[in-house]
Protein backbone atom coordinates (compact mmCIF):
# COMPACT_ATOMS: atom_id res chain seq x y z
CA UNK A 1 0.00 0.00 0.00
CA UNK A 2 1.80 3.13 -0.89
CA UNK A 3 0.86 6.53 0.48
CA UNK A 4 -2.77 8.35 -0.02
CA UNK A 5 -2.42 12.07 -1.57
CA UNK A 6 -3.87 14.05 1.32
CA UNK A 7 -6.22 17.24 0.07
CA UNK A 8 -5.63 20.05 2.76
CA UNK A 9 -7.88 22.07 1.32
CA UNK A 10 -10.52 19.76 2.51
CA UNK A 11 -9.16 18.88 5.95
CA UNK A 12 -8.14 20.90 8.70
CA UNK A 13 -4.36 22.78 9.11
CA UNK A 14 -1.88 20.26 9.78
CA UNK A 15 -1.54 19.31 13.69
CA UNK A 16 1.76 18.71 15.22
CA UNK A 17 1.76 17.05 19.00
CA UNK A 18 4.90 17.71 20.70
CA UNK A 19 5.12 16.01 24.34
CA UNK A 20 7.02 18.37 27.11
CA UNK A 21 6.54 21.52 25.40
CA UNK A 22 5.99 23.83 28.14
CA UNK A 23 9.90 24.63 28.12
CA UNK A 24 13.20 23.83 26.81
CA UNK A 25 13.51 22.47 23.28
CA UNK A 26 10.26 21.05 23.40
CA UNK A 27 8.33 24.13 23.60
CA UNK A 28 10.81 25.40 21.05
CA UNK A 29 9.81 23.02 18.47
CA UNK A 30 6.56 23.34 19.22
CA UNK A 31 6.93 27.18 18.74
CA UNK A 32 8.65 26.90 15.30
CA UNK A 33 6.35 24.47 13.86
CA UNK A 34 3.86 26.80 14.71
CA UNK A 35 5.56 29.57 12.71
CA UNK A 36 5.76 27.37 10.23
CA UNK A 37 2.11 26.61 9.45
CA UNK A 38 0.86 24.19 12.15
CA UNK A 39 -1.43 23.95 14.51
CA UNK A 40 -0.07 22.99 17.69
CA UNK A 41 -0.63 20.32 20.82
CA UNK A 42 1.12 21.38 23.14
CA UNK A 43 1.83 18.60 26.15
CA UNK A 44 2.68 19.06 30.07
CA UNK A 45 2.84 17.66 33.49
CA UNK A 46 3.71 20.20 35.88
CA UNK A 47 5.12 23.28 33.89
CA UNK A 48 1.08 25.10 33.99
CA UNK A 49 2.79 28.44 33.68
CA UNK A 50 5.06 27.72 31.44
CA UNK A 51 2.58 25.97 28.97
CA UNK A 52 0.33 28.75 28.89
CA UNK A 53 2.72 30.84 27.59
CA UNK A 54 3.83 28.75 24.84
CA UNK A 55 0.08 29.12 24.04
CA UNK A 56 -0.07 32.42 24.14
CA UNK A 57 3.36 32.84 21.75
CA UNK A 58 1.53 30.41 19.35
CA UNK A 59 -2.18 32.14 19.58
CA UNK A 60 -0.74 35.48 18.82
CA UNK A 61 0.92 33.80 15.33
CA UNK A 62 -2.36 33.40 14.35
CA UNK A 63 -2.38 29.45 15.01
CA UNK A 64 -4.35 26.99 16.96
CA UNK A 65 -2.81 25.46 20.11
CA UNK A 66 -4.94 23.24 22.46
CA UNK A 67 -3.20 22.23 26.09
CA UNK A 68 -2.80 18.62 27.40
CA UNK A 69 -1.99 17.90 30.78
CA UNK A 70 -0.71 13.91 31.48
CA UNK A 71 2.08 12.30 33.36
CA UNK A 72 3.12 10.00 30.95
CA UNK A 73 4.70 7.64 33.24
CA UNK A 74 0.61 6.90 35.01
CA UNK A 75 -1.67 8.77 32.61
CA UNK A 76 -1.11 7.20 29.19
CA UNK A 77 -4.08 6.19 27.83
CA UNK A 78 -5.73 9.08 29.06
CA UNK A 79 -3.13 11.28 27.48
CA UNK A 80 -4.30 9.41 24.00
CA UNK A 81 -7.48 9.21 24.35
CA UNK A 82 -7.50 13.18 25.18
CA UNK A 83 -5.26 13.77 22.12
CA UNK A 84 -7.86 11.60 19.89
CA UNK A 85 -10.83 13.86 21.18
CA UNK A 86 -9.07 17.18 20.53
CA UNK A 87 -10.87 19.45 18.07
CA UNK A 88 -7.88 19.70 16.13
CA UNK A 89 -7.25 16.67 15.58
CA UNK A 90 -11.08 15.75 14.91
CA UNK A 91 -11.12 18.51 12.38
CA UNK A 92 -8.13 17.21 10.37
CA UNK A 93 -8.87 13.87 10.73
CA UNK A 94 -5.61 12.53 11.79
CA UNK A 95 -2.03 13.93 13.49
CA UNK A 96 0.80 14.79 10.67
CA UNK A 97 3.12 15.01 13.26
CA UNK A 98 4.55 13.64 16.78
CA UNK A 99 7.59 14.86 18.33
CA UNK A 100 8.25 12.56 21.15
CA UNK A 101 9.92 15.60 23.29
CA UNK A 102 9.76 14.43 26.70
CA UNK A 103 12.90 13.24 28.50
CA UNK A 104 14.54 12.62 31.95
CA UNK A 105 17.88 13.66 31.88
CA UNK A 106 20.04 11.95 35.23
CA UNK A 107 23.78 11.73 36.48
CA UNK A 108 23.85 8.86 38.68
CA UNK A 109 26.75 5.88 38.82
CA UNK A 110 25.70 2.45 38.08
CA UNK A 111 25.82 1.16 41.88
CA UNK A 112 23.28 3.57 43.10
CA UNK A 113 21.06 2.84 39.89
CA UNK A 114 17.78 1.51 41.70
CA UNK A 115 14.98 -0.59 40.10
CA UNK A 116 12.29 2.13 41.18
CA UNK A 117 15.47 4.96 39.31
CA UNK A 118 15.56 2.14 36.21
CA UNK A 119 11.70 2.45 35.82
CA UNK A 120 11.27 5.80 36.50
CA UNK A 121 13.93 6.82 33.80
CA UNK A 122 12.93 3.78 31.39
CA UNK A 123 8.70 5.23 31.64
CA UNK A 124 9.32 8.70 30.13
CA UNK A 125 12.36 8.39 27.62
CA UNK A 126 11.35 4.85 26.26
CA UNK A 127 8.23 3.53 27.31
CA UNK A 128 6.05 6.40 26.63
CA UNK A 129 7.06 7.29 22.45
CA UNK A 130 6.75 3.51 22.35
CA UNK A 131 2.61 3.19 23.49
CA UNK A 132 2.14 7.12 22.44
CA UNK A 133 3.09 5.82 18.91
CA UNK A 134 0.87 2.91 19.28
CA UNK A 135 -1.92 4.11 20.49
CA UNK A 136 -2.36 7.10 18.05
CA UNK A 137 -1.25 5.32 14.91
CA UNK A 138 -4.59 5.43 13.29
CA UNK A 139 -4.33 8.94 13.45
CA UNK A 140 -1.04 9.08 12.04
CA UNK A 141 -1.81 6.89 9.35
CA UNK A 142 -5.21 8.95 8.30
CA UNK A 143 -2.78 11.44 6.92
CA UNK A 144 0.08 9.97 6.03
CA UNK A 145 2.12 11.71 9.44
CA UNK A 146 5.46 10.69 10.58
CA UNK A 147 6.99 10.70 14.18
CA UNK A 148 10.05 12.05 15.40
CA UNK A 149 11.97 10.67 18.22
CA UNK A 150 14.48 12.93 20.35
CA UNK A 151 17.23 10.48 21.04
CA UNK A 152 20.73 11.17 22.01
CA UNK A 153 23.93 10.93 20.54
CA UNK A 154 24.40 8.60 23.73
CA UNK A 155 23.08 5.96 22.24
CA UNK A 156 25.46 4.77 20.25
CA UNK A 157 28.68 6.69 22.33
CA UNK A 158 27.74 6.44 26.04
CA UNK A 159 28.80 8.27 28.90
CA UNK A 160 30.36 7.35 32.26
CA UNK A 161 27.81 7.94 35.09
CA UNK A 162 24.53 7.51 32.97
CA UNK A 163 24.40 4.24 31.95
CA UNK A 164 20.05 4.25 32.88
CA UNK A 165 20.13 7.50 30.68
CA UNK A 166 22.19 5.81 27.52
CA UNK A 167 20.08 2.83 27.76
CA UNK A 168 16.63 4.08 27.92
CA UNK A 169 18.24 6.41 24.79
CA UNK A 170 19.40 3.43 22.95
CA UNK A 171 16.39 1.79 23.66
CA UNK A 172 14.54 4.87 21.90
CA UNK A 173 16.89 4.53 19.17
CA UNK A 174 16.26 0.85 18.43
CA UNK A 175 12.43 1.72 18.41
CA UNK A 176 12.89 4.39 16.00
CA UNK A 177 14.40 1.62 13.81
CA UNK A 178 12.39 -0.88 13.79
CA UNK A 179 9.07 1.34 13.10
CA UNK A 180 10.55 2.94 10.62
CA UNK A 181 10.33 -0.57 9.07
CA UNK A 182 7.11 -2.01 10.45
CA UNK A 183 5.13 1.46 10.36
CA UNK A 184 6.61 2.24 6.71
CA UNK A 185 4.94 3.25 3.85
CA UNK A 186 1.71 5.05 5.51
CA UNK A 187 4.31 6.70 8.30
CA UNK A 188 7.72 7.95 8.41
CA UNK A 189 9.59 7.60 11.49
CA UNK A 190 12.94 9.31 12.07
CA UNK A 191 15.08 10.29 15.07
CA UNK A 192 17.26 13.34 15.71
CA UNK A 193 20.63 13.16 18.24
CA UNK A 194 21.12 16.56 19.79
CA UNK A 195 24.70 17.38 21.21
CA UNK A 196 25.38 19.53 23.42
CA UNK A 197 22.11 21.54 23.36
CA UNK A 198 20.98 23.50 26.34
CA UNK A 199 23.03 22.13 29.19
CA UNK A 200 21.39 21.21 32.63
CA UNK A 201 21.51 23.74 35.20
CA UNK A 202 22.24 21.36 37.36
CA UNK A 203 25.89 20.46 35.33
CA UNK A 204 29.42 21.91 36.87
CA UNK A 205 31.40 24.66 34.24
CA UNK A 206 34.51 21.71 34.57
CA UNK A 207 32.08 19.24 32.89
CA UNK A 208 30.80 21.61 30.52
CA UNK A 209 34.08 22.93 29.25
CA UNK A 210 35.26 19.30 29.02
CA UNK A 211 32.36 18.62 26.65
CA UNK A 212 33.16 21.57 24.67
CA UNK A 213 36.25 20.86 24.69
CA UNK A 214 35.70 17.72 22.53
CA UNK A 215 32.99 19.41 19.85
CA UNK A 216 35.02 20.53 16.71
CA UNK A 217 32.42 23.32 16.27
CA UNK A 218 33.80 24.78 19.32
CA UNK A 219 29.91 25.83 20.99
CA UNK A 220 26.68 24.47 22.44
CA UNK A 221 24.03 24.30 19.45
CA UNK A 222 20.96 25.69 20.01
CA UNK A 223 17.37 25.06 20.70
CA UNK A 224 16.48 26.57 16.60
CA UNK A 225 18.90 24.38 15.07
CA UNK A 226 17.09 21.17 16.64
CA UNK A 227 13.36 22.76 15.65
CA UNK A 228 15.14 23.30 12.13
CA UNK A 229 16.21 19.96 11.94
CA UNK A 230 12.84 18.86 13.08
CA UNK A 231 10.91 20.47 10.41
CA UNK A 232 13.06 19.03 8.26
CA UNK A 233 11.99 15.95 9.09
CA UNK A 234 8.21 16.92 9.06
CA UNK A 235 8.22 19.06 5.34
CA UNK A 236 11.47 17.26 3.91
CA UNK A 237 11.66 13.95 1.32
CA UNK A 238 8.96 11.69 1.88
CA UNK A 239 11.34 9.27 1.08
CA UNK A 240 13.53 10.01 4.26
CA UNK A 241 12.60 7.71 7.07
CA UNK A 242 14.75 5.24 9.69
CA UNK A 243 17.23 8.09 9.99
CA UNK A 244 18.87 9.23 12.96
CA UNK A 245 20.03 12.94 12.39
CA UNK A 246 23.04 13.89 14.73
CA UNK A 247 22.77 17.62 15.97
CA UNK A 248 25.83 17.84 17.44
CA UNK A 249 28.92 19.93 16.05
CA UNK A 250 30.81 17.26 14.77
CA UNK A 251 31.20 15.02 18.09
CA UNK A 252 32.14 11.48 17.19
Amino acid sequence: MGRRDIDSTILGNKIALVTGSAKRLGAAIAIHFAKNGYDILVHYNTSKKEAEGVLSIISEMGRNATLIKADLTTELDLFIDEVKNTDLVKKRGGLDVLVNSASKYEKIEFSLVSQEKWDSMHDINSKAPYFIIQGLLNELKMVNGCVINMVDTSYNRPWENYSNYCASKASLYNLTMSLSYELAPEVRVNGIAPGAIMFPDWLDEKDRQEILNQIPMKREGTVEEISETALFLANGPNYVTGQIIGVDGGLK
